[in-house]
């Protein structure tokens, strides 16, 4: 079923993020990951937000982190809810400082 591809390719992704059973590679982890969250795989969306905010296998990028934390809650991933708490949080403190 295509449930079971889209888990494949989040494993997949995994592996390539840890290096288990290949070596790390985070820019194929990252494609594997959006490839998934476009496809709809809450687990995907929120690995593919943790690589935005943390600029693994991609630029850095808070607001794509937002999106796909976003999208990843509303499909009820709880913690995806936790982190968009604390993108929320870490932004409000960047202004108070501005």
């Amino acid at each position: 079923s295509s449930e079971e591809y889209l888990g494949g390719i989040v494993i997949l992704g995994r592996c390539y993020e840890c290096g288990i059973g290949t070596k790390i590679d985070k820019c194929r982890a990252f494609e594997l990951y959006h490839k998934a969250a476009e496809l709809g795989d809450s687990q995907a969306q929120y690995n593919l937000a943790f690589m935005y905010k943390n600029g693994y296998g991609t630029t850095k990028d808070f607001d794509k982190a937002t999106y796909w934390y976003r999208k990843s809650a509303d499909q009820g991933h709880e913690d995806a809810h936790n982190k968009l708490y604390q993108l929320s949080k870490v932004r409000r403190d960047d202004c108070k400082i501005l």
